[in-house]
């Protein structure tokens, strides 16, 4: 599936993995009707097949706050991860995991030990300047004379 394809449309076969699974978006009456799970799904895969930011999210879809809360809620009871599983699994039946492409994303490691640390830093002047002698200023600054 190409990202135009997924910025279009939510593909049917995946609504259909998602749909019975998805907890129900209950309307209290009060103020604006949620958005549907279909498009907060739609919007959150749109997120992770484009790489953009969360507030980058295209107009057309809801609020990325929205689709925040709601991945949230979706993750709390566990009802993304178990239909996730199954779109992998059926996706490495059919296409296999070449090694090769696979990434890790390095700002997720902890630093190696034994790193630089960082020392002094060195004034980007030749040196600081002199202090200030104006009564001006607020604090605990002695006066020039004491």
């Amino acid at each position: 599936m190409e990202l135009k394809e997924l910025a279009r449309r939510l593909p049917d076969d995946i609504w259909a993995e998602f749909e019975p699974v998805l907890p129900a978006v209950v309307w209290q009456g009060n103020g604006r009707p949620p958005v549907g799970n279909k498009e907060c799904l739609h919007a959150l895969l749109y997120v992770l097949a484009s790489g953009v930011a969360w507030e980058m999210l295209p107009w057309c879809f809801p609020s990325y706050k929205t689709v925040q809360r709601r991945l949230a809620r979706w993750l709390a009871a566990d009802a993304f991860h178990v239909v996730w599983r199954r779109l992998a699994e059926r996706y490495e039946r059919l296409h296999g995991t070449n090694r090769d492409q696979v990434l890790l994303d390095g700002s997720k490691k902890p630093a190696k030990k034994g790193g630089r640390r960082r020392g002094h830093r060195r004034w980007i002047a030749g040196r600081p300047g002199p202090p200030s002698t104006s009564g001006a200023t607020a604090g605990p600054c002695r006066s020039p004379s004491s």
